[in-house]
């Protein structure tokens, strides 16, 4: 049966701490080869957040309830046991039928995914899958390996699309070099990364090839610093520039690593046999072959770079706080349009049958006429600022002040209370927001109450093209 990839959606944050400033605080301690910068999460950003960003670019345009499957990989899960498929699958406003599977603890995650997607629909079990790869993961402090990207790809798998999937292949080789225990949040690693690279990754690289169809003429492969890429693709006779995502200013980006470079191979693409492999040292690699007989299309999101300092990188993680208030309770209800009866949380509004006003939060009676016929539907993630203001004291753990709070209008209505959410802002600089600003509704993290994480929705002021993307609709 054909199976291929339909889209591919990316997203990374726009924090960046520079490798730089990293050998300023720990001089003569390996870094990532030919990585400038990784990109880091946000105070409010994390695997689930970042997920649906790249999920919602990879679904632009495409019905969610033709969803019947999503598979998350990642080995940087906000929890130990929860399922955060479950999380991204209620902010998409997938079915409550849609399966969901969770892959986690493993760089070969993403692409082991793909093959848990292919081989679903081959079986008759889905029909479109939708794969997220996302990774917010530390090394531990003065380690080769504290520098690591954050981001999140997404992958839309169906019968219908041009390009086909083959079947994945797989090499065990080698002993773990880089592994984080049960005990500690952090990677930790063996010095010898010449050992890593030339010992155990390319010969389990070079396995996996061998075993893959012939005549594959580029490669992506993942998750690696810049050299130690280059390197392989050298080794193994492929074009080193053949990708056009840009890892010297992300860092590697774990499970979403060969993803992220397939959908830079991909791009703009008619006509090429790509083998995309997964590696992992003590594990070995996984891989398959994408067929592209058509262009695919790839959305992807690269903000802004905002620099960081590595203080701030340290209390993003949590590694460091200064004085901060307690932690407060943090109701379902600090989200636009939510209550802790909202058990989809996926913004959704009551539009009123007699004025056409869009009541989000829903309501018994319309806010503009009174009446009391509504229909259900999902909130257009686009907006304008019709006020805002500044808060210098801030209630949400551990988000730094200061922060803008304010009311956006959604785009298309004109009820005259109607059709507008209240909500923080963030990425947004302060001195450039004023009414009128265009703004998107992203999923953002809004604190955390005794281990449990609470989503909701935020907003930013648009920052590129990619941000117009349209998410998927609901029916």
């Amino acid at each position: 049966m054909h199976v291929g990839v339909e889209a591919i959606g990316t997203y990374v944050p726009s924090g960046r701490l520079a490798i730089s400033e990293l050998r300023q605080h720990w001089p003569g301690v390996p870094t990532p080869g030919g990585v400038k910068t990784v990109t880091v999460a946000g105070y409010d950003e994390d695997i689930v957040t970042m997920g649906v960003e790249a999920a919602e670019a990879a679904l632009s345009g495409v019905t969610v309830a033709s969803v019947d499957l999503l598979i998350v990989a990642t080995c940087s899960s906000p929890y130990t046991e929860h399922s955060a498929a479950a999380e991204i699958a209620r902010a998409l406003a997938l079915e409550p039928t849609a399966a969901i599977v969770d892959v986690a603890g493993s760089t070969l995650g993403g692409v082991n995914a793909v093959e848990i997607a292919r081989g679903a629909i081959v079986a008759g079990n889905a029909t479109r899958v939708l794969v997220v790869a996302a990774e917010r993961r530390r090394g531990a402090p003065g380690s080769a390996v504290e520098a690591l990207g954050a981001g999140a790809v997404a992958l839309l798998i169906s019968s219908e699309a041009t390009s086909t999937l083959g079947p994945s292949v797989s090499y065990r080789h080698g002993v773990p070099t880089r592994w984080r225990s049960e005990s500690t949040g952090v990677l930790r690693n063996y010095d010898d990364q010449r050992y890593e690279l030339v010992g155990q990754i390319e010969p389990a690289l070079k396995g996996v090839l061998s075993q893959l169809a012939p005549g594959a003429t580029q490669l992506a492969v993942g998750p690696l610093d810049v050299r130690s890429r280059t390197a392989l693709l050298r080794s193994t006779n492929f074009d080193a520039t053949d990708s056009s995502f840009d890892f010297s200013q992300t860092g590697e980006l774990g499970s979403g690593g060969p993803l992220f470079d397939l959908a830079g191979v991909v791009t703009n693409q008619e006509s090429v046999l790509v083998a995309c492999v997964g590696v992992e040292s003590g594990s070995g690699a996984t891989g398959f072959t994408l067929d592209v007989n058509g262009p695919i299309r790839v959305t992807a999101h690269l903000p802004e770079p905002t620099p960081i300092s590595y203080v701030e990188y340290l209390q993003r993680f949590g590694v460091i706080e200064g004085p901060m208030p307690p932690s407060p309770i943090v109701p379902y209800a600090a989200t636009p349009g939510a209550a802790r009866s909202d058990l989809e949380g996926s913004l959704t509004g009551a539009r009123c049958v007699a004025c056409q006003s869009f009541n989000i939060p829903p309501r018994r009676l319309c806010v503009d006429c009174g009446t009391s016929e509504f229909t259900f539907e999902r909130a257009v993630r686009f907006g304008e600022v019709v006020t805002f203001n500044v808060q210098h004291v801030v209630a949400v753990h551990p988000e730094p002040a200061p922060v803008a709070v304010g009311v956006v209008r959604l785009k298309g209505e004109t009820g005259s209370r109607g059709g507008q959410i209240s909500a923080m802002f963030c990425d947004t600089k302060l001195d450039e927001l004023k009414v009128g600003t265009a703004v998107k509704i992203v999923y953002r993290r809004l604190g955390v109450d005794d281990g449990l994480v609470k989503y909701g929705w935020k907003v930013r002021s648009v920052t590129d093209s990619s941000d117009e993307v349209t998410p998927g609709r609901l029916s």
